[in-house]
């Protein structure tokens, strides 16, 4: 049973250590200044919705609200996103569950298994020693960040085909309608499709970027913790074969991808079978794929 002392005792230490009062902490959450008083009284505890506002606005996880259960040494460049789905990575060699280093000084953040595996976090992203397709270095197209965020900023090429609502438009009304936790986006390049749906959220959900380019990755990092970021959503980033993903089964609500299965060329059935092992009971697939008109044309055939 939930000591609600205790958990009210928790959330007014939040609370203070953000400077607010109860009434603009009510504010903030959109409840009244009473209900603060009595959660932190331990007369009620906030209910789910709120709960996880508070979780969000306060970068703590519900079970440290709650119980006090610290699930993670939250220093040494891991965020909360991350934080959160350590609890669910698993070795993509043997299968193991991996767990976080204890950091000490100097000593990079990694997470290894009992086989002793182990995975570094470089520049933010979790690196699972996943390469490029030799022969298909796309990423190397982008030759440094300037001209990355050179990409992210063009308006992009009109397409007359498209019809109204776009494509964009029409995965995120289902996204929408679903309002999931977690999110995958398959094989995600620049994030160009899901890009569209973090500017649009508004409430909470982690999404994982997973891609083979550890450098592709990087630049993600920057540039959604920059200039894309919004407060609603938690990022990471994994360097990973997205056919055999680092992730634990039923974790996911949602798996996503704009063109990514097909850019796994061979490995793509793989992949859809990959994203199905980790979808929850009862998730969903939102993506999209190039189908051919006609294969009797010139470029087809090319």
């Amino acid at each position: 049973m939930i000591d609600k002392a205790a958990a009210g005792s928790r959330i007014a230490v939040l609370r203070k250590e953000l400077g607010y009062s109860q009434a603009v902490f009510a504010e903030k959450l959109n409840v009244s200044t009473q209900a603060v008083s009595k959660w932190e009284t331990g007369l009620a505890l906030p209910d789910i919705e709120v709960l996880l506002n508070i979780s969000w606005i306060c970068k703590t996880a519900i079970n440290t609200i709650l119980e006090g259960e610290v699930l993670i040494d939250t220093h040494g460049g891991i965020d909360r996103g991350m934080a959160y789905i350590s609890k669910y990575l698993i070795c993509p060699q043997c299968r193991s569950r991996l767990s976080p280093n204890t950091l000490k000084r100097q000593e990079k953040l990694s997470f290894g298994c009992e086989n002793g595996h182990k995975y570094e976090v470089a520049d933010g992203v979790i690196h699972f020693g996943s390469r490029e397709i030799p022969g298909e270095l796309w990423s190397l197209w982008l030759r440094n960040y300037e001209h990355y965020l050179t990409q992210q900023h063009y308006p992009g090429n009109p397409r007359y085909m498209q019809g109204k609502p776009n494509y964009q438009e029409v995965m995120w009304q289902h996204i929408e309608r679903l309002r999931p936790r977690i999110i995958i986006d398959m094989a995600c390049g620049t994030g160009s499709g899901i890009k569209y749906m973090i500017e649009r959220i508004n409430w909470p959900v982690t999404i994982i970027m997973a891609d083979l380019s550890h450098r592709i990755l990087k630049y993600n990092k920057a540039y959604y913790s920059d200039e894309w970021k919004n407060p609603y959503v938690d990022m990471v980033y994994m360097a990973c074969d997205c056919s055999n993903l680092p992730l634990a089964d039923n974790f996911v609500d949602i798996v996503f991808s704009n063109g990514g299965f097909e850019s796994m060329q061979a490995k793509m059935m793989a992949g859809f079978a990959e994203g199905y092992r980790v979808l929850k009971n009862g998730g969903h697939a939102i993506y999209n794929i190039s189908c051919v008109d006609d294969h009797e044309s010139d470029n087809t055939k090319k």
